[in-house]
């Protein structure tokens, strides 16, 4: 019995003091998460292996259907094939290529050179005889300046040769198996900055001359898809803009996505799973531009395995991802996790359209990364072909759809109309039967008189008769401020109440504005705090920049007139802006310029009683009163940009003295 007690006893201690078993891997995974941004998620992929090869600065590789490896070994200037353990077992090329750069096998075993040293294509044939070696194109369309040197090439399936030609700024190159140009194809476009334009406005086309030529970045590799579409990486260029699909009229489809400046080669796998490879990481999407993991690491001297020197080449084999490394002179290898395979497998029937077998795939990837942004929009989409849009709606929203939302929300609200419309018009029957009944009773009996001998007395007071006044804008702009500047009518106590009415209805609008028109995917990310500083901090600036404007300017304004008026004018929106905000709720983006406009008509209404207030109020012509408004903004920015000034200098005087503090701490 004691035997058992201890042994019991040991059992209980190992397991607690017992490590979770974990592959000890030297970077960390990412995933795209909420708001757009990456959050840590678990491993995707381990490191597996590394293998040294005999090349030496090997530049490209391919793998082929049946996971056959071949290496452009630059080098030694050949290419070679790799056996299922990694040996060579073939070489190609030894005495014709110099400097093999890009590399591409078809189904049949042809290998497609581009040599950087040759500045040539070579064909070789399965049993490693040339079949044809060609430079550059002689027709006049590929440019009587333009030079040719092919660094990367890839073969669609009518044989046309795409081929990257270092510096080309107008795309790919396109040829034939003859050696014949067909046309560039897939060029990116330049973008232009604020100073390129205005230098193009003031500067002479002499003077254009000494500046660098506003040219589109050369793509710097490309894969081919097994439906013929052309990916490309571009390095140089912005992250969002690396990658690029381009169909087959050359019109790019992939969206802008997270990405890497420094892209060195991308490959697409069968099942939509699209690989970049960066010597800071290695990036995985879906075909729709949604970026999957992040992970990697670049070899710091501690050659830990799985991190990178200087990739030239990806690749996927199965469940495995090789990586080309130039300076390691060999492959990296990753092994695929079971989180990693369920990701797989539900974005292999997603992009093929099995949305609701994926489901259950994605379901389980939320078990195990609940911020899966991915996992959101699949389950959604599966909901929504099931027609259960409500259920639909709630995974809309954590992925953050808003378009995917609005779709479901309009099917819902049709199903919703359908049953209750009926109800809802013998509803409204009934209230207009209801009010014409208790209208006529009224006549009779006079009931409401009480009511109206209330309200009657109500007037008499001094912040009502002020609420009163607010609805005469409406009719008569000018005449109220007329009687406000006089000190007729209006209250200072009731400005301030406007204006606090003002910063709660902004606040209230922030967490009522329906899903699909508010800026925020949930309410959790509203910053009340600088909501409130910022309608406040507006609210002073114009009072303030108004009256010193108008003060300097002959205006006959008082600040109290300014402060009442300016409140006054801002009835247009606590009149419209929380109605518009509960109606949002109810819209689809199908009638976004019901919002839109009602929004426009509000802002619009409020400038035009701003400047009635301004010219009525400090007695200006048409000309003046536009005049001050622009005199009014700019000095506004001045005091923005006065005050970021004195935060910024007193920050560092803060952080200078803290800094002071702190060494006499440390040498008393």
């Amino acid at each position: 019995m004691k035997r058992l007690i201890w042994t019991g006893l040991l059992l209980a201690l190992l397991a607690l003091t017992a490590v979770p078993a974990r592959a000890d891997t030297p970077y960390t995974t990412w995933a795209l998460g909420p708001k757009g941004l990456l959050v840590m998620t678990q491993d995707a992929y381990t490191p597996l292996n590394e293998v040294d090869l005999p090349v030496s600065g090997p530049e490209d590789m391919f793998v082929t259907k049946e996971g056959v490896i071949y290496v452009a070994d630059a080098g030694n200037e050949r290419i070679v094939r790799l056996d299922n353990n990694y040996e060579v077992v073939q070489s190609y090329g030894e005495e014709v290529l110099d400097n093999p750069t890009g590399i591409f096998v078809d189904d049949e075993g042809v290998i497609y050179v581009a040599d950087a040293g040759l500045a040539q294509i070579v064909i070789i044939g399965a049993d490693g005889e040339i079949i044809n070696q060609f430079g550059r194109p002689t027709e006049p369309l590929f440019g009587r300046n333009r030079e040719f040197l092919p660094r990367k090439i890839a073969v669609d399936a009518r044989e046309n040769l795409y081929i990257i030609s270092e510096g080309s700024v107008n795309g790919i190159v396109q040829m034939n198996t003859m050696g014949n140009f067909i046309g560039y194809f897939g060029a990116n476009s330049a973008s232009m900055s604020l100073k390129m334009i205005l230098q193009r406005l003031f500067l002479t086309d002499e003077q254009l001359a000494q500046f660098i030529r506003n040219e589109a970045a050369s793509p710097s590799n490309l894969t081919i898809d097994h439906q013929s579409l052309v990916f490309t990486i571009t390095a140089g260029t912005s992250p969002e803009k690396a990658i690029r699909r381009f169909t087959i009229s050359g019109k790019n489809i992939y969206p802008d996505t997270w990405g890497s400046t420094a892209f060195r080669d991308i490959d697409v796998s069968e099942t939509g799973v699209v690989l970049a490879v960066a010597p800071d990481g290695i990036f995985e999407y879906d075909l729709n531009g949604t970026l999957l993991f992040v992970f990697g690491a670049q070899d710091t001297g501690n050659q830990r395995l799985g991190t990178l020197r200087n990739p030239t080449a990806i690749a996927r084999r199965g469940e495995q991802i090789i990586v080309l490394d130039k300076d390691k002179n060999g492959l990296v290898l990753y092994e695929t996790t079971a989180f990693a395979r369920q990701v797989h497998e539900g974005v292999r029937l997603y992009m093929g359209g099995y949305y609701q077998e994926a489901k259950p795939y994605f379901e389980d990837v939320l078990d195990f990364n609940g911020s899966f942004i991915m996992a959101y929009q699949a389950i959604a989409d599966a909901y929504f072909k099931e027609f259960d849009y409500e259920k639909a709606l709630e995974n809309y929203r954590y992925a953050e759809d808003r378009e995917g939302y609005s779709q479901a929300f309009w099917e819902l609200r049709n199903q919703v109309l359908q049953r209750r419309l009926s109800q809802a018009l013998m509803a409204m029957v009934g209230l207009a039967l209801v009010s014409q009944v208790a209208t006529r009773v009224d006549r009779r009996y006079h009931w409401s008189d009480p009511l109206r001998t209330r309200l009657e007395r109500l007037k008499e007071i001094k912040l009502v008769d002020d609420l009163r006044f607010m609805f005469r804008f409406i009719k008569k702009p000018a005449d109220s401020f007329y009687y406000i500047k006089k000190n007729k009518r209006g209250s200072l106590l009731f400005a301030f109440l406007i204006y606090l009415a003002v910063v709660v209805i902004r606040v209230l609008s922030l967490y009522v504005t329906g899903f699909i028109f508010s800026p925020y995917a949930s309410p959790a990310d509203i910053n009340v705090e600088n909501a409130i500083v910022t309608t406040v901090g507006l609210l002073f600036l114009w009072n303030a920049a108004n009256y010193l404007v108008s003060t300097i300017s002959d205006g006959e304004g008082r600040v109290r007139h300014v402060v009442i008026g300016t409140a006054y004018s801002l009835f247009p929106y606590i009149l419209i802006a929380l109605p518009v905000a509960l109606l949002s709720n109810v819209l689809t983006e199908n009638e976004v310029f019901i919002y839109s406009f009602t929004l426009n008509l509000m802002w619009v209404w409020i400038a035009i009683m701003l400047f009635i207030m301004i010219k009525e109020i400090h007695n200006y012509s048409f000309s003046e009163t536009v005049k001050n408004v622009l005199v009014t903004l700019f000095t506004m920015a001045l005091f923005l940009l006065t005050g970021y000034i004195l935060y910024v200098l007193f920050t560092q005087l803060f952080d200078f003295i803290t800094a002071i503090a702190q060494e006499l701490r440390l040498r008393a």
